[in-house]
């Protein structure tokens, strides 16, 4: 194998900015609706639904986007400060950290020649040494994203996921025929959310998308349920 491709070798993962819109898109249209299904089964009127349906979307936007750069702000601080351990041990004590990747390779099954070739080259890379040490022995795949950009994109997701169950109420009609509508649009989008996370997750699509309509299913006819018990 070369050694040179083995450590350069691509892997296939779900970036930062893209789980944070996919995972708020979910949220957002299944808490939304979980709601909605409460109060329109509590049979409380269509604008009380409706500014539920609201302050869910703009309460759920603002804690999921707090909660994101809280705790991207958290993982990106301490990749910073072990980034920068590993920088000053390797100008302090190259050999010991030298050891460290022979350690690390000998590991992974190699030896002899090609192990120290492997050695040679990721260390005659200060960028290429650091990266490894990140990764193979503190377990950082990659640097964290942007803690505000995150929480930018999860707030916009949460609130494109909320608004899909909201809409029929904007409009005048029976809370009964506006929920179906509602409970129409969201089951689309439910599906539509799981097959497109296959994407990434490499599962089947229609188990995927099965999978995150029975959630909001759930979550639904609970709410619906609680609120037809209290309301009625």
């Amino acid at each position: 194998m070369n050694p040179i491709r083995f450590h350069e070798e691509s892997h296939v993962t779900i970036g930062g900015l893209l789980r944070e819109v996919v995972f708020g898109f979910n949220d957002g249209l299944v808490s939304t609706f979980a709601i909605i299904a409460g109060l329109t089964g509590g049979l409380v009127e269509n604008k009380t639904i409706l500014l539920g349906a609201l302050a869910t979307l703009f309460a759920g936007a603002f804690s999921m986007g707090l909660g994101t750069y809280l705790g991207n702000k958290s993982e990106r601080e301490i990749y910073e400060s072990e980034l920068a351990r590993e920088k000053y041990e390797i100008k302090t004590v190259p050999e010991l950290e030298r050891q460290e990747i022979r350690d690390i390779y000998a590991e992974k099954g190699f030896k002899g020649k090609l192990l120290e070739d492997i050695v040679a080259k990721i260390t005659s890379d200060e960028k290429l040494w650091l990266e490894t040490m990140m990764r193979e022995e503190l377990g950082f795949a990659e640097k964290p994203p942007n803690p505000i950009k995150n929480a930018v994109y999860m707030s916009i997701a949460f609130t494109f996921g909320a608004f899909i169950p909201t809409v029929p109420f904007l409009f005048e009609g029976a809370a009964t025929n506006l929920f179906l509508v509602s409970s129409g649009l969201s089951i689309v989008a439910l599906l539509g959310a799981g097959a497109y996370k296959t994407r990434f997750t490499k599962k089947n699509v229609a188990w995927s998308a099965f999978e995150t309509l029975l959630v909001g299913v759930i979550a639904a006819s609970g709410t619906y349920g609680i609120g037809a018990l209290i309301g009625g």
